[in-house]
């Protein structure tokens, strides 16, 4: 099983304790200051931060909404000037009649002379052309056959060949109507295509290809995209961009994080390249365009951290001034703390002279002679009564021990007297030599007082032995414990061997026929219990008082057990009154007698 102390948490409590009392509450002051000022810091952090950013989002709904107006309602003019040329007599002409140019030169000449001028006459008084929202329009009957009407063109081949292109690519559609296509890097123009097709004769087409400029188009959210890092397209349903601040993307497919914000109604949160982004969208009515700008959120709260910078140098200056007043203060009032811990410190070194000075306050002036009462005290106990109550408890033990050891000695002696008189054999050398082994452990030197159970238990079977060859098969014993790791646990010496003596000479000698002791080890919590049983002659345990070990009965008969009374007497005066010996006996029955002891590893001092 792991050390609970060796883990980490306990690792740092310990830690913690060790720091002395006065650091830390100057370290409780540190914090009690920096700690309401971080937070204001983070409150005002926080509350500006959610002020910039909500004004943000109405400011960027409120620019796109109008923005988003101003691009569809130039889409609107191109739409109302498409219907307006389409309106003309010659093109309603073309529309209801076979007007078909064939190979009649003459006739083609006039079809398109006549829609020519009406396609001038319509761009003539026109909003669009003249603010230069559209710069290009063309009408084609076929593929080699068109008019056109073009502002200034550096190149109007080139532009010739751009309509042509979006020409085969309109006419491919087989249902009329209008067709907006986007712009190319190539070719940055919108071109909105329109598609009328004769009543009678279906195959009979005219496509109107208007264009303008995507660089005009764009110029009308430029204002949106004044931060730097921002960003704006005008998308279809399918993602491809028809206008943004990056021309490189024009013609191409957004990215789907772009794409996916089209159908939003709201301000969003967007995180692109490791970027955060607040984007807003609004559909271009009529048109199945969306208009998406982007705007970075670092640019948006740009003057939050100018605020925030300015803000920590103030707190750095005022956590430092408060901190240092704060550690002279709580110096100033913890001296009482550093001069206890020192008194303390001197006492534990057994200086009791130690007096702590006197204060100005008085609650620790009330303190400091508390203190000075109680090490008089103290020095008081220690000096008349302590002393004197120890020395009287040493001596009385030694006398109780060395009281038992004659007594043990004296049986021993007079055992084998007895059988070296009755037989000369092997039996004699066997119990010399176990005698010997008592005398060699320790018995009656001066020794350790406390000892293990285990080598309380050879004493006991040392004792047992000799009895059991001097009385043959007139008893039996046992030895049971309950637990090994018991036996490693100690106890004053010769507390329970004459327990077991007692029990053989008042309780089995003299009782006629086989008797039994059994000597049964336990452990219950942190208590040991021996207990000696024997089916001897008993006693009345009634007339016993077991702190005496005398009883009216047992004077008569001269046996004054002094192994009980002297082992009652030696576990009270060391473990205290809690501890003893509990006696239960009766006449002709057999006696217990159960020892209490505290589970004793050698790690306290009881005597």
């Amino acid at each position: 099983m792991p050390n609970i102390r060796n883990c980490k948490p306990f690792q740092y409590l310990n830690v913690l304790a060790s720091i002395p009392i006065r650091h830390k509450i100057v370290a409780a002051v540190f914090l009690l200051i920096l700690l309401p000022m971080t937070l204001a810091g983070f409150y005002f952090h926080w509350s500006i931060s959610y002020m910039l950013t909500k004004n943000a989002n109405e400011n960027l709904s409120q620019l796109i909404h109008q923005t988003n107006d101003n691009i569809e309602n130039s889409f609107q003019i191109i739409d109302n000037t498409s219907l307006h040329f389409l309106s003309n007599k010659a093109v309603r002409t073309w529309s209801v009649e076979d007007v078909s140019l064939g190979d009649d030169f003459y006739k083609k000449f006039l079809n398109k002379s006549e829609i020519e001028e009406d396609l001038k006459y319509s761009l003539m008084f026109n909003n669009a052309w003249n603010i230069s929202l559209l710069s290009t329009a063309y009408v084609f009957f076929d593929a080699d056959n068109f008019i056109s009407v073009l502002k200034s063109q550096p190149n109007i081949e080139q532009t010739n060949q751009h309509n042509l292109s979006v020409y085969r690519t309109v006419s491919k559609n087989k249902v009329r109507g209008k067709e907006i296509l986007p712009p190319s890097a190539g070719d940055p123009t919108l071109y909105f295509t329109r598609i009328v097709s004769n009543i009678d004769i279906p195959t009979q087409r005219l496509v109107l290809i208007f264009g303008t400029s995507e660089a005009d188009l764009s110029a009308k959210y430029a204002e949106l995209i004044g931060f730097p890092g921002s960003m704006a397209y005008i998308i279809d349903n399918r993602g491809f961009v028809y206008s943004s601040s990056d021309k490189r993307q024009l013609g191409l497919q957004v990215e789907p994080s772009i794409l996916q914000l089209k159908d939003s109604t709201t301000v969003n949160d967007v995180s692109l390249d490791g970027q955060k982004y607040i984007f807003a969208s609004q559909s271009i009515g009529g048109t199945g365009l969306t208009f998406i700008v982007g705007i970075p959120k670092k640019q948006i709260l740009a003057k939050l951290s100018d605020s925030i910078r300015n803000y920590v140098w103030i707190i750095v200056l005022i956590a430092s001034v408060s901190t240092a007043a704060g550690i002279l203060v709580s110096l100033r009032f913890t001296r009482f703390i550093r001069d206890l811990f020192h008194s303390f410190n001197k006492v534990k070194q057994g200086d009791y002279n130690t007096v702590m000075p006197s204060y100005k306050d008085v609650e620790l002036n009330l303190l400091s002679g508390t203190f000075n009462k109680m090490t008089g005290e103290i020095k008081h106990l220690i000096g008349e009564v302590y002393e004197k109550q120890l020395l009287v408890k040493v001596s009385e033990i030694k006398f109780l021990q060395s009281q038992m050891n004659p007594h043990f000695l004296f049986n021993t002696l007079i055992t084998i007297g007895y059988k070296a008189r009755l037989s000369k054999d092997e039996t004699v050398y066997k119990m010399v030599t176990a005698m010997t082994e008592l005398l060699q452990a320790g018995i009656y030197s001066g020794g350790t007082d406390m000892i293990p159970i285990r080598q309380e238990l050879e004493f006991i079977r040392f004792y047992l032995y000799i009895q059991k060859e001097r009385f043959d098969d007139k008893f039996d014993y046992a030895i049971e414990v309950e637990d090994e790791s018991i036996l490693d646990l100690r106890l004053p010496k010769l507390s329970i061997e004459p327990l077991v003596e007692n029990a053989i000479v008042h309780g089995l000698e003299k009782k006629v026929g086989k008797g039994t002791l059994t000597l049964r080890i336990r452990r219950e919590g942190d208590t040991i219990y021996f207990e000696i049983t024997d089916n001897g002659l008993g006693f009345e345990s009634g007339l016993m008082d077991k702190d005496h070990a005398l009883s009216a009965g047992k004077k008569k008969t001269g046996h004054h057990h002094i192994g009980l009374n002297n082992t009652n007497k030696r576990i009270k005066l060391i473990y205290g009154d809690a501890y003893g010996i509990d006696i239960e006996s009766r006449r002709n029955l057999g006696s217990k007698v159960t020892v209490r002891i505290p589970a004793d590893r050698g790690e306290t001092s009881y005597v």
